[in-house]
């Protein structure tokens, strides 16, 4: 929910700051720079999780997600109003790095494809809440959209009740995790990277591409982009059936493949159904991603390591985003937005390739 939820409130938010300088630019940093901080700072959380615990980082980060998320019904000023997107991207980094990393601790290793698909489809859903409530909550306000945040405080509660620090690793197992940062786990963030850069193509690019070629407004180019979620979701409820068949290679070659036909076939789209099945194809793409790149992290790495592992694992894949529309302008301007979306279809053909050289990396 870092950035869709308030995507919604853009334009009133625009309107109510309009006496601010670089009103225009600042308001898109709005959308943006939770993203930058959760590349920068997730590393650093990854770090201070792995020396005073996993638990305590999470609680730190769900009260900073729910102070800062919740600030937008305060404050009145862009700067103050960054200052608080900006502390919202720290503390969805210390989500991402620690909940991930405790659902492997709290599970056997048979049981993490079955979770982290769970937690995968919890995402995919998550996205699907966010589109349709802050849609109806900016239809109130420009501040409404922010409300969403306060979700975290139930679970807050949950987590400070319910979620135990899992016991510390021997020291031999210890010092053996410091020293396995392997090329197979560089190899991996190259894949998260990858991954991301190519489908992230569809939440910046599809609603102008959409508009071109079926005069898609703002409420069909919603539908259409929660449909992707919504994949995601049904993906990620069946990942532990997937996972028990197929190896991580597999399904990172799958996934790849997926978002190669899916971009495809959205590049070439005459018609609105035509972008639509397209899409939904990349949805599998984006309900594969998260489980199997978070778990066959998770299966390189030592447990002393994986919080830090994980960190690694969500910078790369923010930085994915932040660089998808740098990559994709270019094109844009160049070329159009057709053979944009076709050049990521054959750069994520041509990743399909790659899972099974970094499965060989020691």
């Amino acid at each position: 929910m870092a950035s869709a939820t308030i995507t919604p409130a853009l334009p009133g938010m625009e309107r109510h700051f309009a006496g601010e300088p670089n009103v225009e630019l600042m308001v898109r940093l709005v959308l943006t720079l939770p993203g930058l901080a959760i590349m920068v700072s997730a590393p650093l959380l990854a770090r201070l999780g792995t020396r005073v615990g996993r638990v305590r980082v999470l609680l730190g980060a769900l009260l900073l997600y729910l102070v800062a998320g919740g600030s937008g019904l305060l404050v009145d000023s862009l700067s103050a109003l960054l200052v608080g997107r900006a502390l919202l991207g720290v503390g969805i980094a210390g989500i991402m790095t620690t909940s991930t990393a405790l659902l492997a601790d709290h599970h056997p290793a048979g049981e993490h494809g079955r979770v982290l698909g769970l937690q995968g489809a919890a995402m995919g859903f998550g996205g699907v809440v966010a589109l349709l409530l802050g849609g109806v909550l900016a239809a109130a306000s420009w501040r409404g959209p922010f409300a969403v945040y306060l979700l975290a405080l139930p679970f807050l509660l949950l987590v400070w009740r319910r979620v135990s620090e899992p016991p510390a690793p021997p020291p031999f197992e210890a010092g053996l995790a410091r020293r396995r940062w392997s090329a197979r786990l560089l190899g991996l963030y190259g894949l998260v990277f990858l991954g991301v850069l190519v489908f992230y193509t569809v939440p910046t690019q599809a609603p102008f591409w959409l508009a071109r070629i079926g005069d898609a407004g703002p409420a069909v180019t919603g539908v259409l982009i929660a449909e992707v979620n919504l994949v995601a979701t049904l993906v990620g409820l069946g990942f532990g059936r997937l996972r028990n068949r197929l190896g991580f290679a597999t399904l990172a070659a799958v996934m790849f493949g997926a978002y190669a036909v899916g971009l495809a076939v959205v590049g070439t789209a005459p018609g609105l159904w035509a972008a639509a099945i397209g899409m939904a194809v990349v949805g599998v793409g984006i309900g594969l991603q998260n489980p199997t790149m978070n778990g066959w992290t998770v299966a390189s790495v030592d447990p002393a390591a994986r919080t830090k592992a994980l960190g690694g694992t969500t910078a790369a894949l923010f930085l994915g985003q932040f660089a998808s529309p740098l990559v994709a302008q270019p094109l844009i301007t160049g070329a159009g937005f057709a053979p944009m979306f076709l050049t990521a279809a054959a750069l994520a053909a041509l990743a399909a390739t790659l899972p099974a050289l970094v499965r060989r990396l020691r």
